[in-house]
């Protein structure tokens, strides 16, 4: 098997490169013996500055929008420019749509993907066209169509991304493969969490007369978090005993009616590598977590829930459902209105069987969310 590098922009080996997937996904691989090494893929200080604004004046003098730098042709030969050796005669796994044009020519290198999204559905689904240069943006498109022509094989992390690289891009079925990444959590910290949850009993102790909710969010708008408040208001019209902990927002960014209800911790940031302990207990301390996005590539948080044997409320946006498990979730539509919502609130908050069968789902299945599993499927695809 010839030496496999995994590629982004960025540091592969660095946590903090996109959501840290290629550092997990390098760290998983490398256990496994799949991985040699992440590659430093970087253009930083005064050459990507000055590139920047050079492209910026460029776009600007010819009429067309500023933005799509990080697509275009220079900065993409730049960021490679160093490893281009390097890999000669190795395999290259890389979670950026696009390689260099000198990349995808050269025979020698053995190229694959690995993909949350094209980038036609980057421009369009996640509503970033508007601020990207209009010939970059179909630059790069045609580019990245035929860096997958010339790969040996796209593997997407979604139905919902495989079925645009085969219908859109033209690529065929066999070359088109599904992995879902595992959860980012901090390898360590997880085997320590697990170990003494197994001595305690396995799963927390249920709570039978308040349905106990997390949701992790960044980005509470596209994530739902007003969603999940008003659905929390509404429920408890009809009854609902249902707490909610909400890790990673700032609450003076929502109107205050639904911040101050009763029975929402807000805990702020916690950061699952420097202090993923606490990351931990926090999350795993609740019967579902909660992600009610509007429009989704993904969401490796529900990964995150399912490791830590939580049951799953998520709505099946764009390629959610790839990463929930459907025996350990409760499922609802993308475009699903508070009231209904609310709904689906009650009737788990009125059927506790339910709640701990999805709960004891997640806790039976809780390492096929993990990196591992992930890198195991991803090997049988490579070969």
């Amino acid at each position: 098997m010839p030496p496999t590098y995994v590629a982004s922009i960025g540091d592969a080996e660095n946590p903090l490169t996109w959501s840290g997937i290629p550092y997990h996904l390098t760290e998983a691989g490398k256990k496994a013996g799949l991985v040699s090494a992440g590659l430093p893929m970087a253009v930083d200080g005064w050459p990507r500055r000055a590139g920047r604004v050079a492209w910026n004046l460029w776009q600007a003098a010819t009429g067309d929008r500023r933005g799509g730098y990080q697509y275009s042709r220079g900065f993409l030969e730049a960021l490679w420019r160093g490893q281009r050796q390097r890999v000669k005669g190795a395999r290259v796994v890389n979670c950026f749509p696009l390689y260099a044009p000198s990349v995808v020519a050269d025979p020698a290198i053995e190229k694959w993907f690995f993909i949350d999204l094209t980038l036609t559905q980057l421009f369009d689904y996640y509503l970033v066209r508007s601020s990207v240069g209009r010939r970059i943006a179909a630059d790069a498109v045609q580019r990245e169509r035929e860096g997958y022509q010339e790969g040996r094989g796209v593997v997407v992390m979604s139905q919902f991304a495989a079925s645009d690289v085969q219908q859109r891009y033209g690529i065929p079925a066999q070359r088109i493969h599904v992995v879902v990444p595992g959860a980012n959590l901090e390898p360590a910290a997880y085997a320590r969490w697990e170990q003494q949850r197994e001595q305690s009993g396995g799963m927390s102790a249920a709570a039978p007369d308040c349905l106990r909710l997390v949701m992790v969010s960044t980005d509470w708008r596209r994530k739902g978090l007003d969603r999940l408040l008003r659905a929390i208001a509404l429920g408890r019209r009809e009854g609902l005993r249902v707490s909610l902990r909400v890790i990673g927002n700032a609450r003076q960014d929502l109107p205050a009616e639904l911040t101050e209800q009763e029975g929402i911790e807000w805990l702020g940031r916690i950061s699952k590598r420097t202090d993923a302990a606490r990351f931990l207990e926090a999350v795993a301390d609740a019967d579902l977590g909660c992600i009610l996005s509007r429009y989704e590539a993904g969401g490796s948080v529900l990964r995150e829930y399912h490791a830590l044997g939580l049951g799953a409320f998520a709505t099946t946006a764009g390629g959610m459902p790839d990463f929930m498990f459907p025996e350990a979730s409760a499922a609802v539509p993308a475009e699903a209105t508070d009231e209904e919502l609310a709904a689906c609130l009650v009737a788990l908050g009125r059927d506790r069987s339910r709640v701990e069968a999805l709960r004891a789902a997640a806790w039976r299945r809780r390492h096929d969310a993990l990196w591992g599993a992930s890198v195991s499927q991803l090997a049988e695809v490579m070969g």
